[in-house]
């Protein structure tokens, strides 16, 4: 029974690990739309401040100074958009150019927690016909089995000592 265990544990494991590339893939995808808008966003919001003789910094500031609790509000806003785009065009980059193995550690690392939500509540699982969805696969099989193994090693067969 132990042994049994242990290897639907491990096949679960595996089923469940393979996926990941998937998963990435379409983490990917949201990601990229998600630094798509906001680089529109940015980028118009430059192209004001320039019009009207100001850096990206100058314009910030000048919300900051208004004196008016809306604009200062929306600067903030707007700032925290700006550091977003930032953030996620930097994750984007690191996940883009990471090899399909590492891009499990630089989602571990760096992921936006919005967007991976947003992408396991429409997420489609897969089934993984590509060398790293079955390296993923070995890889969550083999853990699950030392794991299982290690945790019920204790509950082994009990041996009785003949009379």
């Amino acid at each position: 029974m132990k042994k049994f265990l242990i290897l639907f544990g491990a096949l679960v494991c595996g089923a469940l690990a393979s996926q990941f590339p998937e998963y990435a893939q379409q983490y990917r995808q949201r990601l990229a739309g998600a630094v798509g808008e906001l680089e529109r966003i940015v980028v118009q919001f430059d192209a004001d401040a320039r019009a009207s003789g100001l850096s990206r910094k100058q314009a910030l500031a000048s919300y900051q100074t208004s004196g008016d609790d809306f604009l200062s509000d929306r600067g903030q806003s707007m700032g925290d958009v700006i550091a977003r785009y930032d953030r996620l065009g930097a994750h984007l980059t690191a996940m883009n150019s990471a090899d399909p193995v590492s891009r499990l550690w630089v989602f571990a690392r760096d992921h936006d927690r919005e967007l991976a939500r947003d992408t396991a509540e429409i997420y489609q699982p897969a089934v993984p016909l590509t060398a790293v969805g079955a390296a993923h696969a070995a890889g969550g099989f083999a853990f699950a089995w030392l794991l299982l193994s290690l945790l019920l090693a204790p509950f082994g067969k009990k041996r009785h000592a003949r009379a």
